[in-house]
């Protein structure tokens, strides 16, 4: 039995997989990005193995080093010595962490949201909580992110609540608007019939069905999040020294870009690419889940 159960097991990986690749076969763009996004995961999981050098270790001698001058500090260095490259590394991995922390947490308040106030409409839940959703919506980003700054600081968590709250809103919308129209399904009232408990219709079935919904605005969502964390870093109003992320990087060659452009450059070459690779995945998913763009 135990043995049936394993080759049961393998046989759906295998198909998982070979349904994987023929995706990747299909979607050249997805691959492109997928592959791109997968080498900056490894760098970010493996930053101290990878940096040739202390990210945070500065040398005035070599200070604004052009960089493909010298193959020890091949980007070049900063404006106090410090290794562009190596600092690029590990602003990947905290970048990468806020933004990817922040966007599960959208998602999670969003479809959990969606979820209960799409259940409940029409009824007095489903009208605050849509109430809540306009105001969210409505609120400007940045006087959300002063107010939330003022009160909580540069912290991590802070900036992870800022990208959450800029997010989670739409989420919330769509996915009331399709449980709306699913819970009227025979499926449902079938579920209902064999005495389902609302939070089990809400997980089992409607939770399943309105997912593939969500996974294609992940990633375009993941992309918009780096953009903004690194223009929140630049201005100061993000990740402080000394923490390094893409955007506090930029901030630091912003007093030279007219001399020494390549401390702004480099990192925002890094982050272009990011995110033109997470919406090469995110335009993929869309016409994959999107019956109306299917060949």
């Amino acid at each position: 039995m135990a043995a049936k159960v394993k080759e049961a097991s393998a046989a759906k990986k295998g198909n998982w997989l070979k349904s994987f690749l023929k995706f990747c076969k299909k979607n050249p763009a997805f691959t492109i990005g997928f592959v791109i996004m997968l080498i900056i995961v490894i760098i970010a999981v493996f930053a101290e193995q990878i940096a040739p050098h202390d990210p945070t270790l500065n040398n005035p001698k070599i200070a604004l080093m052009k960089p493909f001058t010298d193959p020890e500090y091949i980007l070049g260095t900063d404006y106090i010595g410090r290794c562009l490259l190596s600092r690029m590394i590990f602003g990947i991995r905290t970048s990468a962490l806020l933004c990817v922390t922040a966007v599960v947490c959208a998602v999670a308040l969003g479809v959990s949201v969606g979820i209960i106030s799409g259940m409940n409409y029409p009824g007095k839940t489903d009208s605050v909580l849509m109430r809540v959703v306009d105001v969210q919506m409505g609120f400007p980003f940045i006087v959300l992110v002063i107010i939330l700054i003022s009160l909580f600081g540069t912290t991590h968590p802070a900036l992870i609540l800022v990208l959450a709250l800029s997010f989670w809103a739409p989420y919330a919308r769509n996915i009331r608007g399709t449980v709306m129209v699913e819970k009227e399904m025979d499926y449902i009232s079938a579920a209902k019939l064999m005495g389902a408990s609302k939070f089990r219709i809400a997980t089992r079935y409607l939770g399943r069905n309105v997912l593939p919904g969500v996974l294609p605005v992940v990633p375009m969502d993941l992309s918009a999040a780096i953009v903004i964390e690194s223009l929140l870093a630049y201005m100061g109003l993000g990740v402080q020294p000394p923490g390094i992320s893409l955007g506090n990087i930029m901030g630091d060659g912003k007093n030279y870009i007219a001399t020494h452009w390549w401390i702004t450059a480099m990192s925002g070459i890094l982050i272009v690419i990011m995110a033109i690779a997470l919406t090469l995945i995110g335009d993929a998913l869309h016409k994959h889940f999107d019956p109306k763009l299917k060949d």
